[in-house]
């Protein structure tokens, strides 16, 4: 099957791979009609501390540029309430908003609900479902097409 589209996706993933990270990655590759690209792969270098002045701004560099190109940012409302992750989440959020990218909430698996504070960080809530995550990301891009 010819895929339609490509989409640039960043997933938010605190510097680690989550499961609920993998099992989204796991369900647009298998998504038939739409390809995709993804933004948010963890990188890791041993030798850098995100902890020190220079080693945050690389980490915060690397981010940035994760999420400019991408289309939307998927915030998965799992890896949002593991410890430790709330500053670089909050970080990506923030970036998001810088660049106008559309800012999605998924639940954690196997739940259909975010919280408010899921609810408070992004544009809308989508299932765990492909074709609703890129009808979303479509339904963003409308407009901007509209007006080109």
């Amino acid at each position: 099957m010819i895929k339609t589209k490509t989409y640039d996706l960043f997933i938010s993933h605190a510097w680690r791979y989550h499961d609920d990270w993998k099992r989204l990655v796991d369900l647009l590759n298998a998504h038939a009609m739409h390809g995709w690209r993804n933004f948010s792969l963890p990188w890791y270098d041993p030798a850098l501390d995100p902890r020190t002045e220079k080693g945050g701004q690389i980490v915060r560099w690397n981010l940035e540029t994760q999420i400019m190109p991408a289309h939307a940012v998927v915030l998965l409302a799992s890896v949002l309430s593991e410890p430790g992750t709330r500053k670089w989440l909050d970080f990506e959020v923030e970036m998001a908003r810088k660049h106008g990218k559309l800012i999605l909430g998924l639940p954690p698996w196997g739940k259909n609900e975010v919280t408010e504070e899921v609810k408070d960080r992004v544009n809308e809530v989508v299932s765990w479902d492909a074709a609703a995550i890129f009808a979303a990301v479509d339904k963003a891009a409308a407009p901007l097409r509209a007006a080109a």
